[in-house]
């Protein structure tokens, strides 16, 4: 692991911007964190802890997976996702709507699962389990933010990779709900964050996706904002990392831009490592 810490931090500094790290082992429970505590914007990585307190809201009995909700014009936001272009009163469970929020980090998905959850209850949730540095603001969209996205949402490394590390060993909520999360967060479409250089088929799975796979979820903002936090399982190995980047503004803002590829070589670093 210190091997691995070191070439990481090497790695990390041969890009421009401000970047954090931390990694879990989850096979001997070592872990380390660079600048792990350090507040971040998240972009759509706040998916995650809104997954998170949208399940605690179903064990609390206030929502079920099965139950029905529409999609309304007050969900709308652009960006990412299908529902912007569907029509008002589109009617999905809870779960689809979950679905649609991870896979393909639908932004009009997200604010339903904030309303139904709640977003204090987001807060809430975060600071029960000890991830003080996590805090989604408002919903997505909101104009009131702007541009500056510190004023949307932001979490740290060692937050994320702590809330990933509850659900891979299904302790996020309780044990179902948490193999339940796993089962969205491994359909994540796209890879384009910490998993997209692994060897991935046409089929977008790894070789024995039984045994190698990969939960995860990324964001992306202006300002060279790039976000990643995944589980890493393999048959001779399985871990989380959380990665974020701020200001990595070289290369401009296409597929090859610096921040994708800063996600990329840290993920593809750390599969090396330990799988």
């Amino acid at each position: 692991m210190q091997q691995l810490e070191a070439e990481l931090r090497r790695l990390g500094g041969t890009f421009s911007g401000t970047w954090t790290a931390a990694l879990t082992d989850l096979t001997t429970g070592e872990h380390f964190g660079i600048d792990e505590d350090a507040v971040m914007p998240t972009a759509s990585l706040i998916k995650v802890p809104i997954l998170v307190a949208l399940y605690d809201a179903i064990a609390d009995g206030r929502l079920a997976l099965t139950d029905r909700t529409n999609y309304e014009q007050a969900h709308i936001c652009g960006g990412s996702g299908v529902l912007q272009h569907l029509a008002f009163g589109t009617e999905m469970t809870v779960r689809d709507a979950a679905m649609l929020m991870i896979i393909i980090s639908d932004n009009a998905a997200t604010n339903m699962c904030i309303d139904l959850a709640g977003l204090d209850q987001v807060n809430e949730t975060m600071a029960s389990l000890g991830f003080t540095n996590t805090h989604l603001y408002r919903r997505l969209g909101d104009r009131s933010a702007g541009l500056d996205a510190r004023k949307m949402n932001v979490s740290s490394a060692g937050d994320i990779c702590g809330l990933m590390t509850l659900i891979a060993r299904h302790e996020a909520v309780s044990a179902d709900a948490s193999e339940d999360m796993l089962r969205i967060l491994r359909r994540c479409d796209g890879r384009a964050e910490l998993s997209h250089l692994l060897p991935w088929n046409e089929m977008n799975m790894l070789e024995n996706p039984r045994e190698n796979w990969v939960a995860e979820k990324g964001g992306a903002f202006i300002n060279g904002i790039r976000t990643g936090g995944s589980i890493f399982h393999t048959g001779r190995g399985h871990f989380v990392i959380s990665v974020f980047g701020e200001g990595m503004l070289a290369d401009g803002a296409g597929r090859e831009a610096e921040g994708n590829r800063f996600l990329w070589q840290m993920g593809k670093t750390a599969w090396d490592a330990l799988s």
